[in-house]
């Protein structure tokens, strides 16, 4: 049982935001063996290192924080949990305790770089204050490397690349941070719970409801009409067992690769499908190829989830999360890589099918307007559910993020790439975040480090199973012209 701290009365000016139930999540599922944060990482080109340091990377934070809205922000939940916790700006934060700096070891490659960032994500965040970190790691060979690690409640991948474009900018926004901040008082939680959750329950669940009989209607009709969401899609709690899945533990394990966006746009002309398409595809193509290396390939597909976006347009310069999860059949079962990026593209299409029809009435809709209760009981579920069955079996969880067409400039210079990895819940799996930036294609690995030990090797796998579809392409081109 959650039990309330006393916090002293305050006639000072109170900046309060209530969280909606699916950020919520984020925070009721905080656990040592489960940190729900996220980082984003941006490596400094090579004049912008020698720019750089320390004490003008405080300077520069200190002036642009007022313009960093989430950074301000601490999490505060309500007495009893009542209701979902607010964000509050923090009238004691801490510069110097969010703002850190380290040493990637010697001699500074990708790998060293990995470790260090490995050991970052295997740290919870403080729930005492505002959850975030600021990470300066310097000796890397490429340069200087700023590691932000904040709660996925903050933000997803839209509002994330937003703070990132706030984050990197020659010259902060001016925005006027107002004094005498305060946090509520108990009596007020309390009371701004109850009033809001009544708002919640008159206005948004009743256009809940008819929004969930709309959806049925047009997947009914979609059904009788020969639809591809007619399809039985895949059992989200089903799947082969294999050596990615069990318990997880405290300790996380980081890795990366950049290729060519411009490659993968190749593969999208030459062979179809989206960019998204051929990151999945060779996702699946790694992920095979280690599997086999271990003996424990499945004869059938590997259970995945897509997350995408649900965000309206009136809702884009909203923080916090707004998204949704597919579950997808990744085809590691399939050796040839032409086939296995058709049976991707089917996947894909069938989940956007699905996506469209239930377009206002997702899991994640009713999560976000009901009651603590409904989205704890999900987890509490789901956990023990995971933990309950000796082979649970793991899954790969994929995101794609359209990232700057540019790059960015910052304070000392040309930010040269930008990499962001998502989190685990439940049970152990591979997360895989895919970013674009400027001309580069980023693929993100976060995994449990006892269920993969040899991040690293998988890594490359996928790096192989892209570069196999590149050649592939350009076969096609060639024969073409």
């Amino acid at each position: 049982m959650y039990f309330p701290i006393r916090l002293p009365p305050t006639p000072q000016v109170i900046d309060v935001q209530r969280m909606s139930g699916f950020d919520a999540q984020f925070i009721y599922d905080e656990r040592p063996d489960e940190p729900q944060h996220t980082l984003k990482i941006s490596f400094l080109g090579e004049q912008a290192s020698a720019a750089w340091s320390f004490a003008s990377a405080r300077s520069d934070l200190a002036r642009r924080l007022a313009s960093l809205e989430p950074l301000q922000w601490r999490a505060l939940r309500v007495p009893f949990d009542l209701h979902h916790p607010v964000w509050v700006a923090d009238p004691d934060l801490d510069l110097d305790w969010h703002l850190r700096r380290a040493a990637v070891r010697a001699p500074g490659g990708r790998d060293e770089l990995c470790e260090a960032i490995s050991q970052i994500l295997s740290t919870p965040l403080d729930p005492a204050r505002p959850l975030w970190e600021l990470w300066w790691l310097e000796g890397y060979e490429g340069g200087v490397v700023a590691v932000l690690k904040m709660s996925h409640a903050l933000a997803d991948g839209s509002a994330s690349r937003r703070l990132l474009e706030l984050f990197h900018t020659p010259v902060p926004a001016q925005v006027d941070a107002p004094a005498g901040r305060a946090l509520p008082t108990r009596w007020q939680l309390v009371r701004d719970a109850l009033r809001d959750l009544w708002r919640a329950l008159v206005q948004r669940i009743p256009s809940l409801v008819r929004a969930s009989l709309d959806s049925r209607a047009r997947i009914a009709a979609a059904r009788e009409g020969g639809s591809i969401a007619a399809e039985t899609g895949p059992d989200a709690l089903g799947g082969p067992y294999h050596p990615l899945g069990g318990p997880l533990s405290r300790r996380r394990a980081f890795h990366f690769f950049s290729t060519s966006l411009a490659a993968a746009q190749e593969v999208r002309r030459q062979l179809g499908g989206t960019v998204n398409d051929v990151a999945v595809a060779a996702v699946a193509g790694g992920v095979r190829r280690w599997l086999l290396e271990r003996g424990a390939l499945p004869g059938v597909a590997t259970r995945a989830f897509m997350p995408a976006s649900i965000r309206r347009a009136d809702e884009a310069l909203l923080w916090g999360n707004r998204v949704t999860t597919r579950a997808l059949d990744l085809p590691t079962q399939i050796a040839d890589p032409i086939s296995r990026l058709r049976a991707v593209q089917h996947e894909t299409a069938r989940a956007k099918e699905e996506l469209r029809l239930r377009e206002g009435a997702h899991l994640e809709d009713w999560i976000r307007w009901l009651p603590p209760f409904a989205g704890k009981a999900i987890s509490a579920f789901m956990r023990a559910y995971a933990r309950a069955i000796p082979n649970f079996p793991g899954s790969v969880a994929i995101s794609n993020v359209r990232g700057p067409s540019a790059p960015l400039s910052g304070p000392w210079g040309v930010v040269e790439n930008f990499v962001s990895v998502g989190h685990m819940k439940y049970s152990a799996g591979l997360n895989t975040t895919v970013w674009s930036y400027g001309e580069r294609l980023n693929f993100g690995f976060y995994a449990c480090a006892r269920a993969l030990p040899d991040l690293p090797r998988l890594s490359a796998y996928v790096a192989d199973a892209f570069e196999e579809l590149a050649k592939l392409a350009n076969r096609e081109s060639a024969r073409a012209a």
